[in-house]
């Protein structure tokens, strides 16, 4: 893996992006998502047969310290890089230097498919590109509700900008469904003739993006601007999912950052964990580390951390074997993104409570990682939409995921149980769709964690992880539906408290050996896991002070508040 821990020592990472207007957080954003990307020394290669060097480039702690870059980063590599690499390594050659550009960032590139009006229900889209006598297409945005959400489309630091924009294709009146076009958006400093941009106010507690509104007013394209083939097809659900490979893809990359936001979070709370002390039960100062109440959330955050991270290293086996259906794929991507992000999430949440009022500072990270990955469960795939079809594509029987390496473990139980229930609702129901949206439809997420939890621990088992982290890993799997193993008789509520303590105990005193072995203190910046690090940060505070001394200040000076108390 390429190390990118000197990038942290440059002024582009040192520099309090907090401090500065909104503009100049989005271009310094821009220019770090530059810096990781050429770091990585991605090429179109990497880009195309999704090599070691894409996954690992989304695993890299440094996506943790600016999520807009992150973001930024993962549009233009995987989305628009990646979808024009499919065409430039087959039908359209002459496209090569383009993505060359793109990944060497002297194009911005954009993906514009999902509208205001319609969100994930893509194959409804209004934006339409009619086939002109001339031979050109007409690109037009019929209303307002059908803008192009979200995607980053102002000019920005002078680059040119171009997107693939996805438009029902009209031939000689006839639609024949929604196709990918290449379309100029911007210069960089003006938007192109017909394209307008509308800049969309700031996600909360996120790192700034310019995300924007954008919408085309009969915008003349040439005929090479069309990505795929004009002929009418049968299967243009096939094709189309086809043509939208790389969100696919991008459900599992992107998924995977929650590792090392995952890392970041525990380890800026372990180190404050171990310097913050109160007073113990004998009247002496103790690290608050030494409290059940600390070290449950963060060894449960280790574990998964160290599990997670075999997950990976597995789906990505699954994920670029071609010999598998392209469900199958897309449904290992599902299942690994539903955990990566609900374990990072809850983890966040946990410890940051546990740093106190720290928790809640930007420049602690914490509050702002949790915020940034609310954005990372629904990029590229909805969490919630990716389960409801999976599940319903499960028990239609479209495709089968690998089984359990151990099947008769508490996972591997629990999951099966789970999808027998499901099938047996709708299968007694007269109405399967009405049964499956009733009764079914609201576990989808819980069943697709199940799974996801299944393949973690078959995958952490499988590749050797410390047997005390798969043990806590599978107790807090287990909490996260304990009516079931209670009612199937497996475990008692009192059998999952002793299970868990036994574990943490066995976990807890090689806690500084796990946090150093993950290598993440180059990229930390708070201010909180050190004395040292708090004195330097509390020095750049601004100082408000009286500039005299109290003998020094006039007696009509002296305390007027109380002097009107007085009256």
């Amino acid at each position: 893996m390429t190390h990118t821990s000197h990038l942290c020592q440059s002024d582009l990472f040192k520099k309090r992006s907090e401090l500065l207007s909104r503009d100049a957080r989005v271009v310094l954003s821009y220019e770090r998502a530059r810096a990781i990307g050429l770091a990585h020394g991605v090429i179109l290669h990497d880009i195309l047969d999704l090599t070691q060097k894409f996954w690992d480039l989304h695993t890299d702690p440094i996506m943790t310290l600016d999520g807009a870059a992150s973001t930024l980063l993962t549009i233009q590599y995987n989305l628009v890089a990646g979808t024009l690499a499919q065409y430039a390594a087959t039908t359209r050659p002459e496209w090569v230097p383009l993505v060359e550009d793109i990944l060497q960032w002297n194009v911005i590139g954009q993906f514009c498919l999902t509208e205001l009006g319609r969100g994930l229900d893509i194959f409804r889209m209004k934006t339409s590109a009619t086939l002109l006598p001339s031979g050109e297409f007409d690109l037009h945005t019929p209303s307002p509700l059908d803008a192009k959400f979200m995607p980053p489309t102002i000019p920005v630091k002078g680059l040119p900008c171009i997107a693939i924009v996805f438009a029902q294709l009209f031939v000689n009146g006839e639609c024949r469904g929604p196709r990918p076009f290449l379309v100029n958006i911007n210069d960089g400093y003006h938007m192109c003739n017909g394209v307008t941009s509308k800049l969309l106010p700031p996600r909360g507690g996120s790192t700034p993006v310019n995300h924007a509104l954008t919408s085309f007013h009969h915008v003349r394209l040439p005929r090479s601007a069309l990505l795929g083939d004009i002929k009418k097809s049968n299967r243009i659900h096939r094709d189309f999912m086809s043509s939208i490979w790389r969100v696919t893809v991008g459900s599992l990359a992107l998924g995977s950052v929650a590792i090392p936001d995952l890392q970041m979070s525990l380890y800026i709370a372990a180190r404050y964990f171990q310097r913050r002390h109160v007073t113990g039960v004998h009247g002496k100062p103790v690290p608050i580390l030494s409290y059940r109440t600390q070290q449950l959330p963060l060894l449960h955050a280790i574990s998964q951390a160290y599990v997670l991270k075999a997950l990976y290293k597995w789906a990505i086996r699954q994920f670029v074997d071609k010999s598998l259906d392209v469900g199958v794929r897309h449904g290992v991507a599902a299942c690994c993104k539903a955990v990566m992000v609900q374990h990072a999430q809850a983890s966040n949440f946990a410890l940051s409570e546990r740093l106190g009022a720290q928790g809640l500072f930007e420049y602690n990270r914490l509050s702002n990682l949790y915020s940034e990955m609310r954005g990372v469960s629904i990029a590229e795939g909805d969490i919630l939409g990716l389960s409801m079809r999976l599940v319903a594509d499960s028990l239609a029987h479209t495709y089968t995921l690998h089984p359990s390496t151990h099947p008769e473990g508490p996972l591997a139980l629990h999951e099966v149980s789970l999808f027998e229930e499901a099938t047996e609702t709708v299968s007694s129901s007269s109405d399967f769709t009405q049964a499956f949206m009733q009764y079914v439809q609201p576990r989808c997420q819980l069943m697709v964690e199940s799974m996801g939890h299944r393949m973690a621990y078959d995958a952490a088992k499988d590749q050797g992880v410390s047997q005390s982290l798969i043990d806590l890993y599978l107790i807090n799997a287990i909490k996260m539906d304990a009516a079931w193993y209670v009612e199937c008789g497996m475990f008692t509520r009192q059998n999952i408290v002793h299970m868990e303590d036994t574990a943490l105990s066995a976990a807890l005193p090689h806690l500084d050996e796990l946090l150093t072995a993950m290598e993440v203190e180059p990229y930390v910046s708070s201010p909180i896991i050190s004395d040292e690090r708090w004195e330097e940060f509390s020095k750049t505070l601004p100082v408000y002070s009286s500039p005299l001394k109290q003998a020094e200040v006039p007696a009509q000076q002296k305390p007027f508040v109380l002097e009107r108390a007085r009256l």
